[in-house]
């Protein structure tokens, strides 16, 4: 089962916020960086976070998907 850890690191002045979100899952780690729109509260905040990583990881699915249906069968 995977786990994701987020932290923010970054307050912007143009009322955005970095944050530094990481998968942990059993074939390893992914680190990536998410930038979203400061929502007032820091569990919107992280709420907010967490639904651009699962539009993130949704889009790499079907983009891997879409790889594995063209490779050539051995």
């Amino acid at each position: 089962m995977g786990r994701v850890e987020i932290r923010k690191i970054e307050e912007r002045l143009d009322n955005r916020l970095l944050f530094n979100t990481r998968l942990n899952a059993e074939v390893g780690v992914l680190d990536f960086s998410l930038d979203v729109a400061d929502r007032g509260s820091s569990w919107a905040n992280e709420r907010a976070v967490l639904a651009a990583a699962l539009g993130l990881a949704e889009e790499l699915a079907a983009t891997v998907r879409r790889q594995i249906d063209a490779a050539p069968r051995a």
